[in-house]
């Protein structure tokens, strides 16, 4: 009978072994370190987008601050001119057409600074913030969304305005502007740029007030002062939001080398 002698398996030194280990370990940790490598680019690049968005989100800030800036302070000089006229008529001397002027053209206009923080939003919320090595930057941001922003917001004098809308509805006879409620065309205010409140100005006979009285005519210029001190101090916190914007983007294009466009 034949016999089948299996051959000899050459043992493996211990050398062998580990150095097999050695480089199963290498290999698993150079994987490791790619993996991460790879994790760090993608999350760079959504840092960097984060924030491009963000100084597209500073820059209509910018504008639209600067804007109803303009807007709200030549309101501002309306109020004041409405007050002078509120201040003869108190004293004895009432223009009817010019209290219909001031008050038609100025006490319902109220330009509102629309925010863009959608880029603070999605880094805020998905954690990202943690994406910025330099934490003064960190700092500022959520100095600028958190204190500036929301601070011209809170400051946004609405019910002041309409107070004075419900005490101007005691003096002003509508009957006189069938044209104006024509014309309206549902935005939420009563002044409309394209009517012609210069007409007012030369209505004959002059227009009447409902309400005369030189009392009634002081708590109407109290709630107009009280307006315009709002509206003030709104303008101030556009300012100072509109400031910090800029300061802002100036920081963010410094830290990633951004050029502008």
């Amino acid at each position: 009978m034949e016999v089948h002698h299996h051959p000899e398996v050459e043992k493996k030194g211990l050398k062998e072994y580990i150095l097999e280990g050695l480089m199963i370990f290498i290999a698993v940790f150079m994987g490791f370190i790619a993996e991460n490598v790879r994790e760090s680019v993608v999350e760079h690049n959504r840092e960097k987008e984060y924030i491009r968005e963000m100084v597209n989100n500073l820059k209509y800030d910018t504008t639209r601050c600067n804007r109803n800036i303009a807007s709200d302070q030549n309101n501002c000089l309306g109020l004041d001119s409405l007050r002078a006229e509120l201040q003869k008529g108190i004293a004895g001397n009432v223009n009817g057409n010019k209290l219909y002027y001031f008050s038609m053209k100025y006490t319902a206009g109220l330009a509102r600074a629309t925010f863009n923080i959608s880029a603070y939003t999605e880094l805020r919320n998905s954690g990202s913030l943690r994406l910025i090595a330099d934490k003064k930057l960190v700092a500022d941001i959520s100095d600028y969304y958190d204190r500036r922003v929301m601070a011209a917001q809170s400051f946004l004098p609405s019910e002041l305005k309409e107070e004075l809308r419900k005490t101007n509805d005691e003096f002003l006879n509508w009957a006189y502007f069938d044209d104006l409620v024509k014309g309206f065309d549902h935005r939420d205010a009563r002044f409309l740029p394209t009517y012609h409140y210069g007409n007012i100005l030369t209505k004959s006979p002059a227009l009447t007030l409902l309400n005369r009285n030189p009392a009634a005519l002081q708590t109407l210029n109290n709630k107009v002062a009280e307006y315009e001190m709002g509206l003030k101090n709104y303008i101030f916190f556009m300012g100072w939001s509109r400031d910090g914007a800029v300061a802002l983007m100036g920081s963010i294009k410094k830290e990633y080398k951004l050029k502008d466009e």
